[in-house]
């Protein structure tokens, strides 16, 4: 759990409040699995963009 907070909040400027509050809900409510799935989208995103590619 805190190190998925840790992940959350690394990642916390890439994203929208909504997103982050969303996400943060979930491991405090124990859906590790969800949360996780959402931080790893969001890495592969950024990941994606940091290169200047934009599509999926």
């Amino acid at each position: 759990m805190k190190q998925l907070m840790k992940e959350l909040n690394n990642i916390k400027k890439y994203i929208p409040y909504n997103t982050f509050r969303t996400i943060k809900g979930q491991i405090k409510s124990g859906n590790v699995d969800a949360a996780r799935t959402g931080i790893n989208r969001i890495k592969k995103k950024a990941e994606g963009q940091a290169y200047g590619h934009t599509c999926n």
